[in-house]
């Protein structure tokens, strides 16, 4: 058996190589820029499934959600936090999509639209007043509660991606190749 370590950890750093080559002008912000940057990409997605729910376009709400997993990662990155030491599941291969299809399992009868929704809205809320809460200088503990909210975020994805056609693992590279694939640092590969 595989924990959800086993499975995310290299996942994590592939974000992070690819965040290296193409996406260095984020990594060079300092981490309370970083975490608004990332909270905004929740919302924009929330945003782009409800669009998508209109056409009932599950190839969007798919993607949409890749996306999100991987705003997840980089997120987690940035705080130096294994997503996988804190979402609580084994699997019997060592795959994301064996991960995403056992923790949706337990997902119930929901609309998959609502529900991809619903979860970035409410606890992508609840990372923006954390965030907030940090320019005003208020009580509390920004990094405690991303430390929270990330992993119960990417447990909501996975287990909403575990209800679609997978093949999680391949459309992230794929889509990591099509976004490198502008860097003038890519060309030094060939």
């Amino acid at each position: 058996m595989y924990t959800a370590e086993d499975v995310l950890l290299p996942l994590q750093r592939l974000q992070l190589e690819h965040d290296k080559l193409a996406h260095f002008d984020m990594l060079s912000f300092d981490l309370h820029k970083r975490l608004k940057h990332m909270v905004l990409h929740f919302f924009k997605y929330a945003g782009r499934i409800e669009a998508a729910k209109d056409t009932k376009d599950d190839q969007a709400l798919r993607g949409t959600l890749l996306d999100a997993f991987v705003i997840c990662m980089a997120t987690a990155n940035a705080l130096n936090l294994s997503l996988g030491q804190h979402i609580h599941a084994s699997v019997e291969e060592k795959n994301i999509d064996g991960l995403a299809r056992s923790l949706g399992k337990n997902l119930g009868d929901v609309d998959p639209y609502d529900e991809s929704v619903r979860s970035l809205v409410l606890v992508g809320g609840r990372m923006a007043k954390a965030v907030e809460s940090l320019d005003h200088m208020e009580p509390g503990d920004c990094r405690a509660t991303m430390e929270l909210l990330l992993p119960e975020l990417t447990t909501l994805v996975l287990r909403l991606l575990g209800r679609t056609s997978l093949q999680v693992e391949t459309l992230i590279r794929q889509r990591f190749t099509k976004i490198e694939d502008k860097s003038i640092f890519k060309r030094l590969e060939a």
